[in-house]
């Protein structure tokens, strides 16, 4: 018995020792559950042998797969990435690029949905609201918030297109109509759009938002209206 168990352990150790010693070729990379938009398979291929830690061969053992991580997330359109590896010596990555909410007019980048600066992309352009004034940095987390809510949202991401921030107000331009919708950046705007829609909803028929110069949610469970 005590030869078999130690039979066992050595067996177990050799395979252990040899998968170690297994050559990780490049070609052996498979991006899996990746939707490339704003940048390529090959870019992130060429970030890859660009960098000091990868060689188009390179041993199991010496493998750093948080390091291999944070040479992907140097890419400024990349969320996160998450880097695997299979017993027969398989690379796995998985990258999710930065979702754009917003898109600043001025100064043409985007804010993403955690309310941080996200580049144009020569690959692939998002439709998303504009943004119409200067950004300041203090409300980017603000507008992240903010564009995510509109870009889940069927009806309203369907409906804006487009805003400007004065002081505390936020104006949001409407596609297809000339009344502009105004509102308090206080972060409180989940009821106040509700009632907006059922507002729209009940009246879109009735050629009433055709005469309309804005649209105010700034009190609480009333929809404000001004005629032109």
């Amino acid at each position: 018995m005590s030869f078999l168990i130690l039979t066992v352990c050595l067996l177990t150790l050799f395979s252990f020792n040899k998968n170690q010693s297994r050559i990780i070729d490049f070609v052996d990379l498979t991006y899996v559950n990746t939707d490339f938009k704003f940048i390529s398979k090959d870019s992130v291929n060429k970030l890859l042998t660009q960098s000091k830690l990868f060689s188009n061969e390179i041993l199991k053992s010496n493998l750093n797969l948080e390091e291999f991580e944070r040479i992907i997330l140097s890419n400024e359109y990349v969320s996160s990435a998450e880097v695997s590896i299979s017993i027969d010596g398989k690379l796995g990555v998985n990258i999710k690029e930065k979702n754009p909410v917003f898109r600043v007019l001025n100064e043409k980048y985007y804010v993403d949905a955690d309310g941080k600066k996200m580049p144009l992309s020569k690959s692939f352009s998002e439709t998303c609201p504009m943004i119409l004034s200067i950004v300041d940095s203090i409300d980017l987390k603000m507008f992240g918030d903010l564009g995510i809510y509109i870009k889940n949202h069927k009806f309203l991401s369907n409906h804006i297109a487009g805003l400007t921030k004065s002081n505390n107000k936020l104006i949001f331009n409407i596609d297809g109509f000339q009344y502009n919708l105004n509102l308090i950046s206080d972060g409180n705007y989940v009821s106040k759009f509700k009632n907006y829609e059922a507002f729209f909803n009940t009246v879109y028929s009735s050629g009433l938002l055709d005469s309309l110069k804005s649209v105010n949610l700034d009190f609480k469970n009333q929809v404000i209206i001004q005629r032109k």
